[in-house]
């Protein structure tokens, strides 16, 4: 016990007139102000102290703040005349642990002490209990075990600090060799979405299963990763260890597909000669993983059969784009799928890695999307971010085909559907310029074309297909329905009628008009209105 107290007289009467011994306190000190309390406290390290408020230089809230900064264990009583609540209140937000008000006599005192000793007994009794703390690390020993492991393969460790821990844990793991598997779960036979209530259930039978068999049948040790995957450590002599690698994956495999339903890839790394090369067997058997984005899932891939392929060379992707682009713009569906297939398959000799296999599909879905707005589609078509969010989604390289092949033919439908509106609607300009004009004699192909931006042969081909008719045919029978129109409505004559829908010869106007007609003007006019042939 230290005693805090600018009062000589207070901290005399506490210190002479308590049984120390009795209360089980032995009092350290007296300080006379805070600054002093917190030297003497360094020095001292007393269990419990007992501080005023109002004292010169540091005061008692002050002196609670750095003290209990400092020293955690540390109990602090507030001993003051103040009974303002605020102080109280301060003195709460410090943590201190009780508040006595001044005058205290010595019976309330002893009765403080004795029950501020047994707190600190069953503290003292509760922190030093071996066997309950025993029990406790029993109930931690997974989570230790799972977290042991996790920093075995993930950061470095020495041998003896290896082999100091495995012992601790009751981990066989005998050399002289070591090698690492790694599991991942994918979706469930049976199950197309891959999904499961019980998620983390599943995993946790999965990781049951493989400790099983790698633990009881082969000394190894498995446990859950903090990315959700399942590792499997092994030891044993170099020359076996790989087969036996082999034989723990297809069995837990096996087991696996059996009993839960579940399709697992599994990684296999190299077999190193100290254990603390077995993270490095951890990394190559997760980048073993990263290659089931090539072959596809449920496979069980080695380190040291996936590593070989030609990289792919930047002029061989150029020569794709240029390929697969034009075969959008074009419109030309099986000449993109067919680019499309070719390119994975060229990925998947190259036996890359996922992360530069996903770029590439990052740079194939850009250039679709880039073919598609240069011809003229827009954000507002569909294209955009939501197509690489979806990209990053699919599991293996085949995924990614099927999907950018699908891509392929939505942006060409969607090129062909938008080239056809706009067809439409230049060929609606050009037959209301040609309403509009008709009774110029001098109207041309060439001025229609000019005025809609296409050239003779690509307007002459789509106006037929929207018409049926050849420009001068269309603009013919336009010209002699509206010349119809005059015969019946007005008493016009036949050249002034000729003259008023774009024919400056009168005479080559009668010869046309009773070629479609089948009579002349003057004889259509006499035949009455609507009584003529149309």
């Amino acid at each position: 016990m230290l005693i805090v107290d600018d009062e000589d007289k207070v901290r005399e009467a506490i210190a002479f007139k308590t049984d120390w011994a009795a209360c089980g306190f032995e009092l350290v000190g007296g300080c006379a102000n805070g600054r002093d309390a917190l030297e003497a406290a360094e020095k001292l390290q007393p269990d419990v102290v007992l501080t005023d408020i109002c004292m010169p230089y540091m005061d008692g809230l002050e002196l609670a703040e750095r003290l209990t900064e400092q020293y955690r264990e540390l109990k602090i009583v507030i001993l003051t005349g103040f009974e303002q609540f605020d102080y109280a209140k301060q003195a709460i937000k410090l943590k201190v642990n009780d508040y006595l008000l001044k005058p205290i006599n010595l019976q309330e005192l002893t009765e403080f002490l004795l029950k501020l000793k047994a707190e600190l007994d069953e503290e003292a009794a509760r922190l030093a209990d071996l066997t309950a703390l025993r029990a406790q690390w029993q109930e931690s020993y997974p989570l230790l075990r799972e977290r042991f492991l996790n920093r075995l393969v993930l950061h470095p460790m020495t041998d003896e600090a290896i082999r100091r821990k495995l012992d601790s844990f009751r981990l066989g793991l005998s050399g002289p060799s070591y090698a690492a598997l790694l599991l991942e779960l994918e979706t469930e036979q049976g199950d197309a979405g891959g999904s499961h209530p019980d998620k983390d259930l599943l995993r946790f039978a999965a990781a049951n299963i493989a400790q099983e068999i790698a633990e009881q049948e082969y000394g190894g040790v498995a446990f859950q990763t903090r990315d959700d995957r399942i590792a499997i450590l092994l030891g044993g002599e170099g020359g076996m260890l790989g087969a036996h690698m082999q034989k723990v994956a297809g069995f837990v495999s096996g087991a696996l597909a059996k009993y839960l339903k579940l399709s697992v890839s599994i990684g296999l790394g190299r077999v190193y000669p100290s254990l603390h090369q077995l993270r490095y067997s951890y990394q190559e058997a997760s980048s073993a993983l990263e290659y089931r984005y090539l072959t596809g899932d449920g496979r069980i891939l080695s380190i040291q059969d996936v590593e070989f392929g030609e990289p792919v060379g930047e002029a061989e992707y150029n020569e794709f784009e240029r390929e697969l682009s034009a075969a959008v713009k074009t419109g030309n569906t099986a000449r993109a799928l067919q680019a499309v297939e070719d390119w994975v398959a060229r990925l998947r000799a190259s036996a890359m890695r996922m992360n530069g296999v996903v770029g590439y599909m990052h740079r194939t879905l850009a250039t679709v999307i880039q073919a598609g707005t240069q011809s003229g589609l827009d954000q507002g078509d569909g294209l955009g971010g939501i197509f690489f969010a979806k990209l990053n989604a699919l599991k293996t390289i085949e995924e990614a085909r099927s999907w950018l092949e699908e891509l392929c033919g939505q942006v060409i439908r969607d090129l062909a559907r938008r080239r056809s509106d706009a067809s439409h609607t230049q060929m609606m300009e050009a037959i209301a310029y040609i309403h509009e004009h008709y009774s110029r004699a001098e109207l041309t192909l060439g001025e229609v074309c000019q005025h809609v931006y296409l050239s003779l042969s690509y307007f002459s081909s789509l106006f037929k297909q929207q018409t049926g008719l050849t420009f001068v045919e269309y603009l013919t029978k336009h010209r002699l329905a509206k010349a119809r129109e005059l015969l019946l409505a007005t008493s016009l004559k036949t050249y002034e009628i000729s003259e008023r829908v774009g024919y400056q010869d009168p005479q080559y106007f009668s010869v046309i008009f009773k070629r479609h007609f089948g009579m002349s003007p003057k004889e259509f006019r006499s035949a009455g209105k609507g009584s003529a042939p149309a």
